[in-house]
């Protein structure tokens, strides 16, 4: 083992030989290894080894390294242009290979021919290959140089100057839907025109397949990775949507090809379509240290009952060997008269560790919440709030009959309710008698990337089943959609599709069979959420332009906490309060069921007393009614 070992590291570099302070017997051992490595035969071959950043080398003329003289075997030192040939090796094979590692022979091959000096196996070139990439030797420009130098288009003749792109005349392909390695390894330019022809197809199935499915029936998209592969893919189905989008007569078809869109891209890049209704698994949030600590309360809890059990006169021999093990490397024996002493102390003993690991976690757990919270304060603050509402109540009992719920819910939404109005609103009509009227509304693709860009990425979706995501991953569709909603604005109508929504009723506490109990939660399409958040982003303009909003009014402005700011401040004074033991007078008033009945009568009143475009108007009415 010893003359293996110092034959295959050599000399440390600058002439120093592992640890100082050898002594006599370290020197002879030295001189014993260095004595059988130079007794070995020439021929004989050292040890391979496959570190990621060097190579066993038997001489080549680019290392420019002489063997030692002491017998060992030197790192081959790899040159920037030995890099470069690996990179354009990698990339041409990989440009063929469909999955797995079969491309690393390929690879090699290309590699030799580039490099004939330089002998390498196929793991230790797969190693520096994949040491090159994580390491960050060369920026993403070179990688992409390297990259297209080595993948030509389809359209583009192969270089005579570059025999790794000679090597073979064979053309990267496509053989099932997880495999697109020059969709990965060679950006969209890489693309050659089968695999285009292929996604192609996939997409023209998909939008078929949606268009004649019933909306209850569509699959539910699955939350794909926000990965290179997955926006590549993306990117290239963007121009094979125009077609289909310029063909599109009303917002049901754009929806509809969206959809087989999305559909077409989950399939391209395998992501598994849950069934309908089926919960997502969330992974664990706990972190390593944290789970290590409880594996070790967890084993200490055990070893104590196993402890307190032998003290009690239980002797299987389980128990036993448990007992000698906990006592092992010491001097302490089962046979000795104070054992039940050394029991007690050892028992004691783990139960202190048991709270100091305790008590740790506590501590790491409080400083991480500290840290979380004052970061997300500075970037986040919607997230922070949302972070400090306790957990929603989950009702366990009976549920609340069906009848009686459709007929609550039927009295505050379908009913018609007209507002009435008393002196004060004369006051608010002359202070709004000089307000500048809105202007028209003009909906751009500009105004749609905007709109999308502001939403979540996957926010629950309505009916239709479409994320926002998809919206801003198809950017060819801001234009189309832009176009139509104009239309639909100028029409005053939309499509039922769009004003119709899945309600879930959340109970607010653990009264369950009152239907007045529940919180009702819509998810309305992605479409339709974004002409309307267009229409309040241009209502919101005008307030401000005419400063009709108060300053001190920040429950409906946007960026506002009207509920958490003063909620949170309260609890911050209760505590405080609390801990210096201070007195306290405090009232809060609750307004139940505030706006569950707010007549649409008077919501158009209010856009009508705050001058609010007549189109705009008109077409909300039609889509409250």
């Amino acid at each position: 083992m010893m003359e293996n070992y110092r034959t295959r590291i050599g000399p440390l570099p600058g002439g120093r030989r592992g640890a100082s302070g050898a002594g006599a017997g370290r020197d002879s051992m030295r001189a014993a290894s260095r004595a059988r490595g130079a007794a070995r035969p020439p021929s004989s071959p050292s040890r391979p080894s496959s570190p990621p950043d060097g190579l066993a080398s038997a001489g080549s003329s680019r290392t420019r390294q002489a063997a030692p003289a002491a017998g060992g075997v030197r790192r081959m030192r790899w040159t920037k242009h030995m890099n470069i040939n690996a990179l354009r090796a990698y990339y041409r094979a990989k440009g063929e290979e469909t999955g797995g590692i079969a491309y690393r022979a390929r690879m090699h091959r290309f590699f030799a021919e580039l490099e004939p000096s330089v002998p390498v196996t196929e793991q230790n070139l797969a190693d520096r290959v994949r040491y090159i990439i994580r390491s960050k030797i060369f920026d993403d420009a070179e990688l992409e140089r390297l990259r297209r130098e080595a993948i030509p288009s389809s359209n583009e003749p192969a270089r005579a100057g570059d025999p790794a792109l000679q090597a073979t005349d064979q053309q990267p392909h496509i053989e099932g839907a997880m495999d697109l390695p020059a969709l990965v390894d060679s950006g969209d330019d890489g693309i050659v025109t089968q695999e285009l022809e292929q996604m192609r197809s996939k997409l023209e199935e998909a939008i078929v397949e949606t268009r004649s499915t019933p909306l209850e029936n569509r699959p539910r998209l699955p939350r794909i990775p926000l990965s290179k592969r997955n926006r590549a893919v993306v990117r290239a189905l963007n121009p094979m949507l125009v077609t289909y989008l310029e063909a599109s007569r009303d917002l049901c078809e754009t929806d509809s090809i969206l959809f087989g869109a999305a559909l077409a891209v989950c399939r391209i890049v395998g992501a598994k379509l849950p069934t309908a209704g089926r919960a997502t698994r969330q992974s664990s949030a706990i972190p390593a240290w944290r789970r290590r600590i409880e594996d070790r309360i967890v084993k200490a809890r055990a070893l104590i009952g196993r402890l307190i059990s032998f003290r009690s006169g239980n002797n299987r021999p389980r128990i036993v060997r448990t007992v000698r093990m906990a006592f092992a490397g010491t001097n302490i024996s089962l046979s000795q008269p104070d054992i039940t002493q050394k029991l007690t102390e050892r028992i004691d003993d783990l139960k202190q560790r048991i709270a100091a690991w305790g008590k740790r976690i506590r501590r790491y757990t409080e400083r991480s919440t500290r840290f979380n919270q004052n970061r997300l304060f500075q970037s986040d603050q919607k997230r922070l709030y949302k972070s400090l509402e306790r957990p929603m109540v989950r009702g366990t009992g009976q549920a609340p009959n069906q009848a009686d719920t459709v007929a609550f819910w039927r009295g505050l939404w379908s009913e018609p309710v007209n507002h009435r109005e008393g002196p004060w609103t004369e006051a608010v009509v002359s202070q709004c008698a000089n307000l500048t009227p809105m202007d028209p509304v003009i909906i751009t693709p500009d105004d749609v990337a905007e709109a999308v860009r502001r939403a979540p990425n996957w926010k629950s979706p309505g009916l239709d089943g479409l994320h926002h995501y998809w919206l801003k991953g198809f950017v060819v569709c801001h234009a189309v959609l832009a176009r139509q909603f104009q239309e639909a604005l100028d029409q005053k109508s939309l499509p039922s599709l769009f004003t119709t929504g899945i309600t879930h009723l959340v109970p607010k506490d653990r009264d369950t069979i009152d239907p007045s109990k529940y919180r009702p939660i819509t998810c309305l399409p992605t479409i339709y959420k974004t002409l309307t958040s267009i229409l309040s982003a241009r209502i919101t303009r005008h307030l401000n332009s005419n400063q009709v909003m108060s300053r001190a009014q920040n429950g409906c402005r946007g960026g506002g906490r009207g509920t958490k700011e003063p909620l949170l401040i309260d609890a911050v004074i209760g505590k405080v309060v609390k801990r210096n033991r201070r007195n306290l007078s405090a009232a809060w008033i609750d307004y139940k069921k505030a706006f569950d009945s707010v007549p649409h009568t008077w919501l158009e009143r209010v856009l009508e007393l705050y001058k609010v475009d007549c189109t705009v108007r008109d077409f909300l009415g039609q889509c409250m009614g």
